[in-house]
């Protein structure tokens, strides 16, 4: 009799090992080690889905005098989040913030608000990182601040290599093994948005557990839709 499949969830983690540097991300990193030894206030931002978060993690990782607060998008009032943020970072002598990408509620950017003017009167270096349009900018209170805030920006990688060895990293953070074949494929013959890809890399290793089938380039072509 064949084992079950247990159906647990991995959870998400971000190894520093695992962070893949890449000419979209070089200026970006340059700009960040700046930060690190001059301090100030710095804006993450990124056009798509950059890796930013990976990011992040591991720069905390490598940096245990770093504080980052990892915002989700529960509505709670401006004052908890402050009040909370501030418990994990006010023990740290550098703080980060990692918002989520779009327009957040105005709780939220208030806070956020808040929390620049706090890390202004206690001189301490912050960092904040959002994915996020003009129209998406508010309220008008952190608008005002974060349109003077200096913007680094990341991007997707572009070249084969560097989008394979990312979806490399996707894979083993899934505990997964995927062939170069199979990797080939997907940059050569799927949309080459890092959204799209690591969704496709997703539904890959989602079926080939459900069906109990061996990965092979042959078989990702038909569950693609790709062997026609």
């Amino acid at each position: 009799m064949q084992q079950q499949r247990l159906n647990y969830k991995i959870p998400e983690t971000y190894p520093y090992g695992r962070w893949v540097r890449h000419t979209g991300v070089e200026q970006a990193c340059s700009r960040i080690a700046l930060w690190l030894v001059q301090g100030g206030m710095l804006w993450l931002g990124s056009e798509a889905v950059a890796g930013k978060t990976h990011f992040l993690n591991a720069l905390k990782q490598e940096h245990p005098h770093i504080g980052l607060v990892s915002v989700d998008a529960k509505p709670e009032p401006a004052v908890t989040l402050v009040r909370d943020w501030l418990s994990q970072l006010e023990p740290t002598a550098y703080w980060m913030v990692d918002l989520p990408a779009g327009a957040v509620s105005r709780s939220l950017g208030l806070a956020l608000f808040h929390l620049i003017e706090r890390a202004r009167e206690m001189n301490r270096p912050l960092l904040i990182s959002w994915r996020c349009g003009d129209e998406e900018l508010a309220p008008p209170e952190l608008s005002s601040r974060l349109r003077m805030v200096e913007q680094a920006n990341m991007a997707p990688p572009v070249a084969d290599d560097d989008l394979k060895a990312v979806l490399l990293s996707v894979a083993e953070q899934l505990q997964w093994q995927v062939k170069e074949s199979v990797l080939t494929l997907m940059v050569t013959r799927l949309p080459r948005t890092l959204t799209d890809q690591i969704e496709a890399l997703k539904e890959l290793e989602s079926a080939s557990l459900q069906e109990r089938k061996r990965m092979t380039q042959v078989w990702a072509e038909r569950q693609l839709n790709l062997d026609i």
